[in-house]
């Protein structure tokens, strides 16, 4: 919410995190009034609270003038100074005469082709070219033209201001409609299609300037994937909380997803978050702002998962691949039990074709066994077993796993091993739990073998059936040699 002409005051107008486009406008625009130095004061620090201001939240006041196209446009220069292509030609001509002569000619070309890159570059340059002695009259075009530069650079940059916003209203007043991308409005569309059961009425509209800002509020804009965590207790907390999350981030180097640094942050930051908040994600790739909203049991489940391997990969289709680790964090946050991902992955390790590591398919499905195990007994799924009696039947049904393995072998039935764990588990996926009693019953006759984990499955199939998944994960040939056979 943003309040103007507040009275008796040395700032002009409040803006508080009612929601998380203020929020994230308050923190990019934080960002810009200290970066020029101005002035501004936290509500909470008021002894008094203006008129109009919302009970329960606090807010940033500030004087609307120290905002300014010049000023802006500056501010956007320097936070994105990475990706701002003139930036970068200015550092090599600035830097020219101290290169050396065999390697000028590469710089040369590297200065053309970043003019060329850029529409708004090549409508400065015209037909001039850099080569080598006119580093001067390139600087001055840059400079007389910077703000034009600048503003064009920004605006279509896909990740700058075009990945959050509408870049038609940049740098307008407030709109009849939300500037933001998945907000905005198609003005040639018909008014009826906006709203809620296509009534205009309830199409939630409103637009600040200041939304503006909201492209300097969310984390690494190097990052294919952006997020703001809207922890708005207090101005304060929520400028913080941000700014860690950004240094953490900045801090993994690995070649995981955007999504998945972001769940270690989170699994890795014991007091990052410590209450329920929202997380609002912006992919490149998508005309809308995501929300993943964290509850603070999850978080703590989340990180109690401690050092579990979990790394795995797998090509599930041409456009989609399973990463085990970032699904079972979003799984966690998200209170979703992993039944189907263990099925899967009983299915891979014994679908013959596919040239995955076997050994480690199968340290990763007993890794999901143990940590659905625990999630279902923190929500009391296993009636009134302890989880002391649930880790004594766990642990039988593995071990009967590999002694029926064995057995089959003494039989010289080997390639039953495979024939009676598939036919385990393929009526598990379809939850057709007769069915697993048939094979199971038929497999104990055909080994003499008993299997007392057996009998609470018989009891309770849905309850019990993670002792299934166990004994079919170890039902294995123990003299394989190469994983993939």
């Amino acid at each position: 919410m943003k309040i103007s002409g507040i009275q008796g005051e040395m700032y002009d107008t409040l803006i508080q995190p009612t929601e998380w486009r203020y929020s994230a406008s308050i923190v990019g625009l934080v960002k810009y009034l200290e970066y020029h130095n101005f002035s501004y004061k936290y509500l909470n620090d008021c002894d008094e609270i203006p008129n109009g201001a919302v009970n329960g939240f606090d807010g940033v006041l500030y004087n609307q003038s120290d905002i300014s196209e010049e000023k802006y446009l500056d501010f956007a220069e320097y936070y994105f100074q990475k990706d701002m292509t003139h930036k970068r030609i200015e550092a090599i001509l600035n830097d020219f005469e101290n290169i050396e002569e065999d390697k000028r000619e590469d710089k040369i070309k590297e200065v053309n082709d970043l003019i060329k890159s850029k529409t708004v570059l090549k409508n400065v340059f015209k037909k001039l070219k850099f080569d080598g002695n006119n580093s001067e009259e390139i600087l001055n075009l840059i400079n007389d033209n910077r703000s034009e530069i600048i503003k064009s650079i920004f605006r279509y940059g896909k990740n700058m201001y075009s990945c959050y916003s509408n870049t038609n209203l940049m740098l307008s007043g407030d709109n009849p409609h939300c500037r933001l991308v998945g907000y905005t409005v198609d003005e040639g569309r018909k008014s009826r299609s906006l709203g809620f059961c296509f009534s205009k009425e309830s199409y939630e509209a409103n637009d600040i300037s200041e939304f503006d800002f909201i492209p300097f509020a969310f984390s690494n804009f190097d990052l294919y994937e952006t997020f703001f965590i809207n922890n708005n207790y207090s101005i304060e907390m929520l400028c913080e909380t941000n700014e860690y999350l950004s240094e953490k981030l900045s801090e993994n180097n690995s070649k995981d997803s955007s999504r998945l640094k972001l769940l270690k942050v989170l699994k890795e930051g014991a007091d990052f978050i410590n209450y329920d908040v929202e997380i609002v994600t912006k992919s490149r790739d998508d005309e809308y702002y995501e929300t993943l909203f964290v509850r603070l049991s999850n978080l703590k489940a989340l990180q109690k998962l401690g050092e579990n391997s979990l790394g795995f990969s797998y090509n599930i289709s041409k456009d989609y691949w399973l990463n085990l680790e970032q699904e079972v964090y979003e799984r966690c946050l998200n209170d979703v039990l992993l039944d189907d991902l263990i099925l899967f992955m009983l299915k891979l390790y014994y679908k013959k074709e596919d040239k995955v590591n076997k050994t480690t398919v199968k340290f990763r499905t007993d890794t999901l066994i143990d940590i659905n195990v625990n999630w279902k007994y923190s929500k009391g799924l296993f009636g009134g077993k302890t989880m002391a009696e649930i880790s004594k039947d766990l642990e039988l049904a593995k071990k009967l796993g590999y002694v029926t393995a064995n057995k089959l072998i003494e039989l010289k039935r080997k390639n039953k091993i495979d024939s009676y764990a598939q036919k385990i588990i393929g009526p598990l996926v379809a939850h057709d739990y007769d069915r697993v009693k048939e094979v199971i019953l038929s497999l104990s006759s055909y080994t003499d073998i008993e299997y007392p984990f057996f009998y609470p499955f018989l009891e309770n199939a849905e309850e019990n059936k993670e002792l299934i998944m166990a004994f079919a994960s170890s039902l294995k040939d123990p003299t394989r040699k190469n994983n993939n056979d």
